[in-house]
């Protein structure tokens, strides 16, 4: 089942690199293919730090780059549809307007599915900056409710880095939801415990320069030790390897492109027929 599931849909799912000036990588997302558009999380919003970004399909092996392209900061906003303001969204579309993605096949959403906990699914993403995607075995174990959207509960291993992975129905290889990075327990301590070090921070520097003991300034020390505890937090939160992850329904999906294409001058009799 699950070689099946990898041939029918690896092609389609697509690295989402953000780099420096320097071409220093940054941070990498996932993402995947419908009709003419790359679906990802709304994650790729609020990185700001970057310079350009790459994405990149890959071939049979998981490593071989098939189509890759190289965006500006400018053009990669410029490509993103992000939805309305006022609602609560959790992805983002991004144009493939170039002729180089026009042969990579789209991924089929399942728009009024009827998903039963226990079945088996699988999901197919790239974690940490690593180059190869992956596929992950899993089970549909739960349902999880937050601001009136019932999320997938995906028993399953989950990386940093697997934000805006497909979860593909097993028996059909449809696309049934999509794994969010703000949704998993360890993305949420993470922002409350770099909150926390970030108001630390802020109070000590009000004090810098105030104390002296023999010559050395407390407080610089505590900033110091502040900013490693810091960076140790990231690091162990970015290698964590999480067995459960939360996924959008794939019909928050469709429900997105019907709201947002319109917009974009689509009729929705177009827009419904491409699912």
């Amino acid at each position: 089942m699950y070689r099946q599931i990898w041939r029918q849909v690896h092609q389609s799912v697509a690295q989402i690199s953000f780099y420096t000036h320097d071409k220093i990588n940054t941070i990498s997302l996932t993402g995947f293919k419908v009709r003419n558009y790359l679906v990802t999380d709304d994650y790729v919003r609020k990185i700001s730090h970057y310079d350009h970004v790459e994405i990149r399909f890959v071939g049979e092996d998981g490593m071989t780059a098939t189509v890759s392209k190289k965006f500006s900061k400018a053009k990669f906003e410029e490509s993103m549809v992000v939805g309305l303001n006022d609602k609560i969204q959790n992805i983002v579309l991004v144009k493939l307007d170039d002729p180089k993605f026009k042969n990579i096949p789209s991924l089929q959403l399942c728009e009024d599915c009827h998903t039963e906990i226990g079945e088996p699914v699988a999901t197919l993403g790239y974690k940490l900056n690593q180059q190869n995607l992956s596929i992950k075995q899993g089970i549909l174990s739960s349902y999880y409710n937050s601001f009136g959207v019932r999320y997938l509960q995906i028993d399953s291993s989950i990386k940093h880095g697997n934000a805006g992975s497909p979860v593909v129905r097993g028996e059909t290889g449809e696309v049934i939801g999509i794994i969010g990075h703000k949704l998993t327990e360890i993305s949420q301590s993470y922002k409350k415990l770099k909150d926390i070090m970030n108001n630390n921070l802020q109070l000590l520097k009000r004090y810098q320069g105030c104390y002296n003991m023999d010559d050395i300034d407390p407080v610089q020390v505590l900033i110091a030790n502040q900013n490693q505890i810091k960076y140790i937090t990231k690091e162990i939160y970015r290698t964590a390897s999480m067995g459960v992850g939360y996924a959008l329904p794939s019909k928050q999906i469709v429900n997105f492109f019907k709201e947002n294409l319109i917009m974009e001058g689509l009729s929705s009799k177009d827009i419904i027929a491409g699912f």
